[in-house]
């Protein structure tokens, strides 16, 4: 989710005259919040560095705000781009047959996610009288990878810039409440490493939450959940192509479909490095070393994640489009559940 923050001519101008890039400043800030989190985190585990970082981020945005044009770049380059890079790093940690094995386990979940979080969504909305693209656009953030989703769809069936930012806000509330409430119910239900990283994998919106949600639970969760995400995402190829052709019956309200350009690449490299662990030439101290790393640009992650949610905003969001989202995301959850505990 994304906020316009007004620029000033002085600072920016400033700013293009330094000699580092102009995603620096935020950058750093999220490293400060990252290693304050990762501190209270190892002093509590039971809350963990990603709550704290998140939590910060929020009080942060939330309290005495970062308005300042110097903190944007940084903020939204460490969670489009960064994130990518924890993500290929964690790669080189997992081995080939293992990714194949977790991909094989949770593909049919995946598909009745995505097929019944999408139809159904769809359906509460006709039934609440909202209108179709907003809930089509709601039902593929919550089913498949919340606002790239949204924002890949877009561009097929023509939607306008307020229905994307009403879905892309009601599924990053969701999403934010996911991060908090998905461990806690894991516990409660006892989940083990595989069932809790599939059900983070397969139900939680954003890559990054789930990454972060996944390593929080364990180790274990967090290869299986990142993994799981990354077989999700992309179940977005064939649903910019699919979708609009069954639910926007208009052809002028579609538009053409770019596989090049919404195809998340860094899977790629994901795999790459899982090949070249898989063959041995990753010794143990850089898989620790990828880890750490990897974990760490998470917490910085999350720390934007939290320098994003504005409360003000999601009050003006509406009922209607709250209860579609509280729908839309409870429904997957419950999906992915029930059938881990019918097929694992």
């Amino acid at each position: 989710m994304s906020e316009n923050i007004i620029r000033k001519q002085s600072p920016l101008g400033a700013i293009r005259r330094l000699p580092f890039p102009r995603w620096t400043a935020g950058v750093v800030l999220l490293l400060v919040i990252a290693t304050i989190s990762h501190v209270f985190g190892k002093l509590f585990p039971l809350v963990g560095g990603v709550i704290f970082a998140l939590i910060a981020g929020i009080v942060i945005r939330n309290s005495i705000g970062i308005r300042h044009v110097i903190f944007e770049d940084g903020v939204s380059f460490t969670i489009k781009r960064m994130l990518k890079l924890a993500i290929i790093l964690l790669g080189a940690t997992l081995s080939f047959g293992k990714i194949l094995t977790i991909g094989g386990q949770s593909v049919l979940i995946i598909l009745a996610v995505v097929l019944g979080g999408i139809g159904f969504t769809i359906l509460i909305g006709k039934l609440l009288k909202v209108d179709k693209v907003l809930s089509l656009l709601i039902g593929v953030g919550a089913s498949i990878c919340g606002a790239t989703a949204i924002t890949a769809l877009k561009g097929t069936i023509n939607a306008r810039e307020t229905q994307t930012a009403y879905a892309i806000s009601t599924i990053f509330l969701f999403n934010l409440i996911a991060t908090f409430l998905y461990p806690v119910i894991g516990h409660m239900l006892n989940l083990n490493p595989l069932q809790f990283g599939i059900w983070a994998g397969t139900a939680i919106h954003d890559t990054s939450s789930v990454v972060a949600v996944g390593y929080l639970y364990g180790n274990e969760a967090g290869d299986i959940a990142t993994t799981v995400k990354l077989v999700r995402t992309l179940f977005l190829l064939p649903i910019i192509i699919i979708v609009p052709m069954l639910f926007m019956k208009n052809s002028e309200q579609t538009g053409k479909a770019s596989i090049k350009k919404v195809f998340p690449w860094f899977i790629i490299g994901f795999i790459i490095m899982s090949l070249i662990n898989s063959i041995g030439f990753v010794p143990v101290e850089a898989q620790e070393f990828f880890t750490s790393t990897a974990k760490y640009i998470i917490l910085m992650v999350m720390a934007g994640v939290g320098l994003q949610v504005n409360f003000k905003k999601m009050m003006n969001l509406g009922v209607k489009p709250f209860a579609i989202g509280l729908f839309a995301s409870v429904l997957v959850s419950v999906i992915s559940l029930a059938l881990i505990y019918l097929l694992l």
